[in-house]
């Protein structure tokens, strides 16, 4: 475990930073061929930015409040506990506000977006890793890795080893962003790509998350945590995307 690169650098703020820098970057690439500027797809990605932090953070706070005492410890974010949900879905709702007022159809920011997106989230995994944070449950099996002491896996179990949901996690999302690309070679039209995102990430969130740790707490109705439930709502706003755009998409005159 890194949680600090050279002594002075914190890992998974790197790569969180390596991430928006990436996704900018794609995102200033595909945005070309819709002939949307570099300023504009830099004001959409600070707005991203931004909301994400905010959203992140919201999240975890609303699912943890008996954590935080005295209250004020909410705003400690450097502490450590986010939630990626929370940031996917503040954001969202930021580029549908952003795009509407500059008459940007949100779907198209959406497909632009969606690549970077998932690509940001299989960089950033690497930094939970070296962080030390989103541990799996313990385990006997051959993939098992034993954090140091210290590490917030070893605090909690032990000196043993635990499931890396970290880097299935990661593997996730860098397959994902491979798929992207592909599917869109094969079948391409408005929302199909944003709609895939869905899909794809809510899958494999779900799946990971039978490797993760959670807090008792957090877990719900069938044994499945709050992020599987969202997991859950995300395959089916994917699926429901794709079926009603493919529609539109055969229909003469629409798009």
């Amino acid at each position: 475990m890194y949680p600090e690169i050279f002594g002075v650098i914190k890992s998974y703020g790197l790569m969180m930073a390596l991430s928006f820098a990436l996704g900018y970057w794609l995102s200033v690439v595909r945005g070309r061929k819709y002939g949307l500027s570099s300023e504009v797809i830099l004001d959409l990605v600070f707005g991203v930015f931004v909301s994400s932090l905010i959203g992140v953070r919201l999240m975890f706070v609303l699912t943890h409040l008996g954590d935080f005492d005295p209250w004020y410890r909410i705003f400690f974010i450097w502490d450590g506990g986010l939630t990626l949900y929370g940031g996917i879905a503040l954001s969202t709702l930021t580029v549908w506000v952003m795009t509407r007022r500059r008459n940007i159809p949100f779907l198209v920011m959406a497909d632009i977006f969606s690549p970077g997106v998932i690509l940001g989230i299989g960089i950033t995994r690497i930094g939970c890793l070296l962080a030390g944070c989103c541990y799996g449950n313990p385990t006997d099996c051959a993939l098992g890795i034993t954090f140091p002491a210290g590490a917030p896996a070893s605090v909690h179990f032990g000196h043993v080893a635990v499931l890396p949901s970290q880097v299935f996690a990661s593997a996730g999302g860098f397959i994902i962003f491979g798929l992207l690309l592909l599917l869109e070679r094969v079948s391409n039209y408005r929302g199909a790509t944003f709609g895939r995102f869905l899909l794809l990430y809510g899958i494999s969130r779900f799946a990971v998350d039978f490797s993760r740790y959670y807090e008792p707490e957090q877990i719900m109705m069938l044994g499945w945590n709050n992020n599987q439930w969202i997991s859950v709502g995300m395959m089916l706003s994917g699926l429901a995307i794709m079926i009603i755009f493919a529609r539109r998409n055969r229909e003469p005159g629409r798009a």
